[in-house]
């Protein structure tokens, strides 16, 4: 394979995973930092995985113009994988917006002016299920939206990703090239850490393992491995199935007592650390009064989701990974990494 990709936010966790993917596919990849202090790290890590021969670096800022028109130029397809996802939630829905909604127009502004072949986006399924009034259980699919204007149930984060998701479709959509925009769509993203830079999930998974949780959450969700997320990105490069979708990448949907069960049978050494039943609902919420992550499962407490990837699957030409597998390989590397 050939081609020049400029991957913006390479030293976050599915962004290194695709490197090391496209790397090892052949393609020569520029990736974007948001402080050079970050490359040396990012560099080791992929080259544990990957020859980083074809790996260059640049700095730039989603929330300034500089240098974005020029790291464009040259390359024949953008990876827009940068997004901000704290741990704890703002009191400012709007606090996430310019990093995540004003960076991925500056990025695709200049995808289109270097006349780039395809733009490829990282997204979420949160920007598609969550929205008031829902059944229980729900099905949602590549159609549904988040309702924005749920003040009280879409937070800064959920907010962040939808608003960034259809800024990039009208944007795509006025030039005439919604064609040559793909958005991969994942859930909870799961699988091995790579390095002791994780990401959120990463976090709720070692705090799990930790034993800082007396109880499960009554949540649920999409579990996706990184790596599936990763081998998404590259399976859409000349792809010409899947322009203009949102492919939602995860195998099953899990709850979160589920997945720390699945954990506890394959590191029974942690068996005792890990929960085994569910928290009643009032009490998470109590919780987050004190630790404002827990605030992003409250509106979805005891709703099971319902979603079914298998035309992502086809689209792409490689079936997702289990959920078990996915789990078993986050927990590992966490432990092989000395995380917990």
């Amino acid at each position: 394979m050939s081609g020049k990709i400029l991957l913006t936010g390479i030293s976050g966790w599915i962004a290194k995973h695709t490197a090391i993917e496209l790397l090892n596919s052949g393609y020569e990849v520029l990736g974007t930092v948001r402080n050079k202090s970050l490359i040396e790290q990012t560099k080791e890590t992929i080259s544990k995985y990957a020859s980083i021969d074809k790996l260059s670096f640049v700095e730039l800022d989603l929330v300034k113009d500089d240098g974005w028109d020029e790291a464009a130029k040259g390359c024949k397809y953008i990876f827009h994988i940068a997004s901000p996802f704290p741990m704890k939630v703002s009191r400012n829905r709007e606090s996430l917006l310019p990093p995540a909604v004003d960076g991925t127009l500056r990025v695709l502004k200049a995808g289109v002016n270097a006349g780039v072949e395809q733009i490829i986006k990282t997204s979420s399924i949160v920007a598609m299920f969550r929205k008031p009034n829902r059944s229980n259980p729900y099905t949602f699919g590549e159609n549904d939206w988040t309702d924005e204007n749920w003040v009280e149930g879409v937070n800064d984060y959920f907010l962040s990703k939808t608003k960034a998701e259809k800024s990039a479709w009208k944007f795509m959509e006025s030039k005439g090239l919604r064609n040559k925009l793909t958005c991969i769509c994942p859930g909870g993203v799961f699988g091995d850490a790579l390095d002791k830079k994780g990401g959120t999930s990463i976090e709720y998974v070692r705090q799990f393992m930790a034993g800082k949780f007396p109880g499960a959450p009554k949540f649920a969700i999409l579990v996706s491995d990184v790596k599936d997320i990763a081998k998404a990105h590259v399976a859409c490069i000349g792809n010409n199935k899947i322009g203009g979708r949102r492919l939602i990448v995860g195998k099953e949907v899990k709850k979160l007592v589920e997945l720390s069960q699945i954990m506890a049978e394959a590191m029974p050494e942690y068996a005792k650390k890990l929960p085994k039943k569910e928290l009643p609902n009032f009490m998470v919420k109590l919780i987050s009064y004190i630790d404002s992550s827990a605030k992003m499962m409250i509106p979805d407490l005891g709703i099971l989701m319902q979603t079914d990837t298998a035309y992502a699957e086809e689209l792409l030409g490689f079936k997702f990974k289990p959920a078990k597998d996915c789990m078993i390989e986050n927990a590992k590397s966490v432990v092989r990494l000395g995380l917990v």
